[in-house]
């Protein structure tokens, strides 16, 4: 795991008084499942129901100096995830007691990734499509399922999708 990931999770972990629920996303979810090392910053959704991870966030990095970027009930940015949870990988760990944590779905790291594609989202995701983990009819269904849900900008997203498909053309498998 991430060092800073890890860190983080060790001090939210001391900080909560109940069981609550962390999904790790973005490079910090590849770090995981293999596809990326150490990251800059920790990346996680936590739910509404459980504003104390929420105020620990806003917290961390006035506190430690590591930016925390989090997300509430997989809203990011203009895309609602509504189904994170249930699609999110288990991440079974005996380490944090006082957290269930989970990895987010791969195919929803990439379109999230796709919805920005910074750099270094384009690095992330060359890796992740020469691996062969994720394929393109599997991507578009997802895609179109998100994109229904998307509350923002539609329009950008969808470019965002074609511009991802034309420069990974030749990595896309079926």
């Amino acid at each position: 795991m991430d060092p800073l990931a890890h860190e983080f999770l060790e001090r939210l972990n001391a900080a909560v008084k109940r069981k609550v629920t962390v999904v790790l996303i973005g490079g910090n979810a590849l770090n995981i499942l293999g596809f990326k090392g150490a990251t800059a910053d920790v990346d996680i959704v936590c739910r509404s129901s459980e504003p104390e991870v929420a105020k620990f966030c806003q917290e961390y990095f006035r506190r430690y100096g590591i930016k925390v970027e989090f997300f509430v009930d997989g809203l990011f940015s203009n895309i609602r995830v509504k189904d994170y949870l249930q699609k999110a990988y288990k991440f079974d760990q005996d380490e944090f007691p006082n957290i269930q944590l989970k990895i987010f779905n791969l195919y929803d790291i990439a379109l999230t990734k796709i919805n920005r594609l910074l750099q270094k989202d384009l690095d992330d995701l060359t890796r992740v499509l020469e691996s062969g983990a994720i394929t393109e009819s599997e991507l578009d269904a997802r895609f179109k399922f998100l994109l229904k849900n998307t509350i923002g900008d539609k329009e950008h997203f969808q470019q965002q999708y074609q511009k991802f498909k034309t420069l990974f053309k030749d990595l896309l498998r079926q």
